[in-house]
């Protein structure tokens, strides 16, 4: 009877609360005629804290003063909706099998909210909802007994106020308070867990919505009000609700001024376990391991020729990567530290293929420091060398083509059709040997003029990222293999003889920044690159050349740009 009845106050109380909802219909890509704050529907831009943009997207070449365009109602990405239910009431898992809530909705999307996507979040819903009252989490909700007067109300003040990220407006507690007037009537307990069902379903918890009107002073656009400033620099850094602090400071109406926001947000990014997250997420994205075509983790490897690999072991390669990348940041690293750093983290499944005794590591990563000479940076840990090989060999087309497009900035085009396919005879003492005969048709030369030449200089880690002096084809890896001439662009052509030497090179190249700060304005904002844009991407390449500029300097600064705190119509 119990079911039946929630059930009966779910469907009613969310229909009655959501048809009263101003912008519900946002959930199907519109904003009815009069219901609009603003007047206008935007669409295109994208949601803090994104995945859109990668760095194969190279920024415009020309700064196009102004904001670039985004929409008022961004949807949560699903990795932001665990968060956000997380932190708002504990809840990590749920159902059966204790999936995360995402689990339960469909793949992220900028298109209009079609039924089934719409029925998925009302599941969720009441799937967390359920857990939240009947599990030791129910106060985060509701702390007191609310079959009490006042009770219900208060309760949806307080957490309308955390879930909204902003305070209810007066017509929106009404509304709420309306879900236990229904028929026929549920018990206290039953309404209380519909009313955090109808928060869990509302537009202003499944959207970040910017529906401010208020012109900016310069008259750029308009001025995001102190609540949505909040919103946008938590989602953004954080992936998820604004801390009391944050509120504080948008319920003063203090975050409407630059130096206000970047007080708060460097208050925020010193907070390494809730800003980790958006580091190692955004190295992935700039290193293309969220591209489905690139060679990451795809790769096995002949353990006859390769003893030391495990398939096993890819898990722990990818978690180095990741706690690298957080460490250069954390540890007030720059661009040029994502290429020189000799620290790594090793465990047992790794040891040996950095030199080191596995017998005295665990399952867990420890944090060392390589021979800086050897191991400079990302691209000489493990996890990309045996990604970037093949199945018997090293793969300096591979490797190379990874550094002269993502890092360089250098388009070779397409490859020949058919060029997966081709095969050369003869017999080789070297891996370099082969890949020149391999590649010295003509059709082909142009291109790997660019591409071989940093791949060979990596030549001297094998195919799992272990250091090696003799080729598996029984010839030396000596200067012969590794040295090279590479042009790095802007008329800067050099000799390169050692992986230390080719980042080093790399770490002062003017396009090798633009690209890493195009990709940070692309991932934060959900933008592809464009020309408005670009004028941020100038700023942070200039700042990024200067000595002591931080990655995590970097990151406030992206706060700092005009279009973080103003918004234009579509039609501006």
């Amino acid at each position: 009877m119990r079911m039946r009845t929630l059930r009966h106050l779910s469907y009613i109380g969310t229909t009655i609360f959501l048809a009263s909802t101003p912008f519900f219909a946002a959930c199907t890509g519109t904003i009815a005629d009069g219901d609009d704050p603003g007047g206008e529907t935007t669409t295109g831009g994208g949601t803090a804290g994104g995945d859109s943009g990668g760095i194969d997207n190279g920024p415009p070449d020309v700064c196009i003063p102004g904001i670039p365009m985004t929409t008022q109602l961004p949807r949560l990405l699903n990795r932001q909706y665990d968060n956000t239910v997380r932190d708002l009431l504990g809840v990590t898992g749920v159902g059966a099998d204790n999936k995360p809530p995402s689990e339960m909705l469909v793949d992220d999307s900028d298109g209009p909210m079609d039924p089934t996507a719409w029925q998925f979040y009302q599941d969720a819903a009441a799937e967390i909802a359920k857990a939240v009252m009947s599990g030791p989490n129910k106060s985060k909700f509701i702390s007191c007994d609310p079959a009490a007067a006042g009770c219900l109300e208060q309760t949806i003040k307080t957490f309308g106020r955390k879930a909204f990220r902003r305070p209810l407006t007066e017509a929106e507690v009404a509304r709420f308070l309306k879900l236990g007037q229904t028929t026929p009537a549920g018990t206290p307990e039953e309404v209380a867990e519909t009313t955090l069902l109808a928060f869990l379903v509302s537009p202003s918890f499944l959207m970040l919505p910017e529906l401010t009107t208020t012109q900016d002073p310069s008259g750029k656009g308009i001025q995001l009000s102190s609540h949505e400033v909040a919103t946008r620099l938590s989602y953004l850094l954080w992936g998820s609700v604004p801390d009391d602090m944050l509120n504080a400071a948008a319920d003063s109406n203090a975050l409407q001024t630059k130096e206000q926001i970047l007080a708060q947000a460097q208050r925020m990014i010193a907070v390494r376990e809730k800003t980790g997250p958006l580091v190692t997420a955004f190295h992935r994205n700039w290193a293309q391991m969220d591209n489905g075509n690139a060679h990451w983790w795809k790769m096995d490897h002949d353990t006859e020729t390769y003893p030391l690999y495990s398939d096993d072991a890819k898990n722990s390669w990818k978690a180095e990567l990741d706690a690298f990348f957080e460490d250069v940041a954390f540890e007030n690293g720059s661009f040029k530290d994502l290429l020189l750093s000799n620290v790594a983290f090793v465990n047992k499944d790794n040891a040996a293929i950095y030199g080191l005794d596995p017998s005295a590591y665990g399952t867990e990563l420890t944090k060392v420091e390589l021979d800086a000479n050897e191991r400079p940076g990302f691209l000489t840990r493990v996890g990309f060398l045996s990604s970037y090989a093949g199945f018997r060999a090293t793969s300096p087309i591979l490797r190379g083509a990874f550094i002269s497009v993502y890092l360089l900035g250098v388009n070779p085009g397409p490859p020949i059709p058919g060029a997966t396919m081709m095969t050369v005879e003869g017999e080789f003492k070297t891996e370099r040997a082969r890949v020149e005969a391999l590649t010295k048709p003509a059709a082909c030369a142009g291109c790997h003029a660019i591409i071989n030449p940093p791949g060979f200089v990596m030549e001297g880690f094998d195919g799992v990222g272990q250091l090696q002096t003799t080729d598996p084809l029984g010839g030396p890896i000596d200067a012969s293999v590794t040295t090279n001439t590479i042009d790095f662009g802007d008329g800067n052509v050099k000799e390169i003889s050692s992986p230390a030497q080719l980042m080093q090179e790399i770490a002062q190249v003017q396009k090798a920044k633009q690209l890493y700060a195009q990709a940070w304005i692309s991932y934060a904002f959900g933008r592809a690159p464009n020309g408005k844009d670009k004028c941020v991407v100038d700023m942070l390449d200039t700042k990024l050349s200067e000595s002591g500029y931080s990655i995590l300097n970097l990151m406030a600064d992206l706060t700092q740009a005009d279009s973080f705190r103003v918004r234009v119509p579509e039609t501006q």
